[in-house]
């Protein structure tokens, strides 16, 4: 009996902690697969950031972390550490740049502002530099090159990011954090207390919908741009059929956001199989 090969670090704490972009990464060519999975465990690094620390202040000591031992590493010093060691013989690779890193670094100190987006113009910005640049950094590693690609692989990230932002609202209002968009918020009359205590209101349904329908558009829009993006890099995008799966669950769930139904769903692993072995999202 042939035995089960033994995760590296970074793949096991992405398979914990990323399900969804651990299952992705499965599909990318074997020699590039450890590559996503060591960005992919930077990521989650930097972006549990605010989880774990009780306040603001430890959270800018943790960030700053980081942003220290990146700059040690431009200059040739690795820390020892379970993901820093794998994150410079990445950099050695040139498809990764330390600006790179450390713009998902920086992204993260909206966390630490504990206050909600005014609008879907910050929560765009925000997935933009956190979502939507991981995945374009991906498909990179993955050999992508040039506008278009990084064009397509940027609008698969944000659609993802968007819905991602969606299926956190239970997450994120027991520890009484808001990322919805204080504006449309206010339109559908819908208070903090309302997501802080999941409330299962009409309105609270409205907003949902009004946002689902926007992700949906934004997969469409991401699927218009696939050809842009190499066969070799469709993985960087495939979270997309990940967040279109999740989109039918709260449809299902009759765009309750707060139904376990969407936020604890499952990955459609039937569906992410079928398009990660036709190389299409």
């Amino acid at each position: 009996m042939t035995d089960t090969p033994k995760l590296s670090y970074c793949a096991d704490f992405v398979r914990r902690n990323d399900r969804d972009r651990f299952l992705c990464a499965l599909f990318a060519a074997p020699e590039k697969r450890e590559h996503l999975f060591t960005l992919y465990a930077f990521n989650q690094e930097v972006s549990k950031t605010r989880e774990m620390v009780s306040n603001v202040m430890l959270g800018h000591i943790r960030l700053q972390w980081w942003q220290d031992t990146l700059t040690e590493l431009a200059g040739g010093t690795v820390r020892k550490h379970e993901v820093v060691e794998p994150m410079a013989e990445l950099l050695q690779t040139g498809l990764l740049s330390i600006s790179d890193l450390e713009a998902l670094v920086a992204a993260r100190e909206f966390d630490l502002e504990d206050r909600q987006p005014a609008n879907q113009q910050e929560l765009d910005q925000y997935i933009d530099q956190t979502s939507g640049q991981l995945s374009v950094f991906a498909a990179r590693l993955l050999g992508a090159t040039g506008e278009d690609a990084e064009h397509a692989a940027r609008l698969a990230g944000n659609a993802y990011g968007l819905v991602g932002i969606m299926r956190a609202m239970v997450f994120h209002g027991r520890g009484k954090r808001l990322y919805l968009p204080k504006d449309r918020m206010e339109h559908h009359s819908v208070g903090q207390s309302d997501i802080f205590e999941f409330r299962k209101k009409d309105e609270v349904r409205a907003l949902a919908r009004e946002l689902a329908e926007l992700a949906r558009d934004r997969i469409s829009e991401a699927r218009k741009h696939r050809a842009a993006l190499p066969k070799n890099a469709h993985t960087a995008a495939l979270p997309v059929v990940l967040a279109d799966g999740y989109l039918r669950k709260l449809a299902k769930a009759k765009f309750d956001p707060f139904s376990a139904e969407f936020g604890l769903a499952r990955p459609a692993s039937l569906r992410l199989t079928l398009n990660g072995l036709l190389k299409r999202y």
